[in-house]
């Protein structure tokens, strides 16, 4: 036996039917790894099974599934990059419509709220949650900016600009919230 023979045999694996080591041309320690080798099942591989009953057969997790999945720093931005836009434009369109259907105008309202006694704080949390997602959306556009001219694609420079983005967004929606 040879000695990719015994070491399949040794894993409980077995070799592709109708493939031989000549015709894929690979090296024994790149062989072990390769797809050629096939978990050894007493069930017969069966050309009509589906994929989902397949992939439970062989014990494959779904990939890549949020339990599995570490999530990176430009994958969360790019999705917040997303979810910002979308919250802006129904925000926006909310207010707008709100407005419209309200017997009085947005200052007999913001007079209302800023004489209850907790009107400063619901102010200042109402403009901060209004902004942040604004300047982050405009700060992250920025970036995709950069990034269409062809510049900070290296991961030490996505890193940096992404942590860029969340501090300028969060210190400038505080200011404007201040204002």
């Amino acid at each position: 036996m040879s000695l990719i023979g015994t070491l399949c045999s040794r894993q409980g694996l077995r070799l592709a039917k109708g493939l031989s080591l000549q015709q894929l041309r690979v090296t024994p320690a790149k062989w072990v790894a390769t797809s050629a080798c096939l978990k050894a099942t007493s069930q017969p591989l069966d050309s009509e099974e589906g994929f989902w009953d397949k992939n439970k057969r062989l014990n494959r997790p779904m990939s890549p599934h949020l339990t599995i999945y570490k999530l990176q720093l430009t994958s969360v931005l790019s999705v917040t990059h997303r979810g910002t836009g979308l919250a802006l434009s129904g925000l926006m369109s909310g207010f707008a419509i709100g407005m419209l259907a309200l017997p009085q105008s947005f200052p007999h309202y913001y007079t209302m709220l800023s004489s209850s006694p907790s009107g400063t704080a619901v102010i200042f949390t109402a403009k901060l949650i209004l902004a942040w997602p604004f300047i982050y959306h405009f700060a992250n556009g920025i970036r995709h900016l950069a990034w269409d001219l062809g510049k900070g694609f290296g991961l030490k420079e996505l890193y940096t600009s992404g942590y860029a983005v969340l501090a300028v967004s969060t210190i400038l929606s505080i200011a404007a919230a201040a204002m």
